[in-house]
């Protein structure tokens, strides 16, 4: 049977962007003259939030339309591109997992905390750019006025969109991506990286993985 795999980005099929976060924050909140700086720790527990959230964290008496200037500015960042080229690596064993799963005829989607911008530049820098496109890797962060759209809104609205009715492999790196995994028929993969706490409180259909090969037991 057909399966439908969804896939965070960040943390999960690459590696190293938190300490590009990390560096274009600091350099944004220098900008702006604050005091304040981004540490490693705080990267690690921040890492998968939206970029206006290190800003509420940081700067928690600054308003609400401050962090999401903040964040705007940090989208906007000029060398944004060659501080995350920098850091950036595709996760172990990513591309193998993924061409796998397009092997054997199986859907993908793409859902990644920021922005329509970003996202094609994040995705060549990881390596994948053969296995995600516009048709399946959305933006869900983008800093709009109009409406904040959430993971499981665009999954939801996909799923309708293309009239599918698919078993559900969700894989992720917090445990709001797990969200994704309390339609019915849907299993989560809650993926941690060596040497990170593990959260004992999951819902039965959610296993802890530390190696990506390991969602291939979903096509086998």
């Amino acid at each position: 049977m057909k399966k439908l795999f969804v896939w965070d980005f960040h943390g999960t099929l690459e590696k190293g962007n938190e300490n590009a976060s990390q560096e274009i924050t600091n350099e944004v909140l220098a900008k702006h003259g604050y005091k304040q700086r981004l540490s490693d720790q705080d990267s690690i527990k921040l890492y998968g939030k939206k970029w206006y959230q290190y800003y509420e964290y940081l700067l928690p008496d600054e308003p609400h339309q401050k962090h999401l200037a903040l964040q705007a500015d940090s989208f906007e960042w000029p060398t944004a591109e060659a501080i995350v080229a920098k850091h950036m690596k595709p996760n172990d064993h990513a591309a193998e997992v993924v061409n796998a799963i397009r092997t054997k005829g199986h859907l993908q989607v793409l859902l990644s905390n920021t922005t329509e911008y970003a996202l094609p530049i994040f995705v060549r820098l990881a390596g994948l750019s053969e296995y995600f496109d516009a048709s399946n890797a959305f933006a869900i962060a983008a800093h709009s006025k109009d409406a904040i759209h959430t993971k499981v809104q665009v999954l939801e609205d996909f799923i309708q969109d293309h009239k599918l009715e698919h078993n559900l492999a969700v894989i992720g790196d917090s445990l709001s991506d797990m969200e994704l995994a309390k339609r019915e028929h849907a299993k989560g993969y809650y993926y941690r990286h060596p040497g990170l706490a593990i959260d004992k409180d999951l819902a039965p259909n959610v296993i802890t993985i530390h190696d990506l090969r390991d969602v291939l037991a979903e096509v086998n």
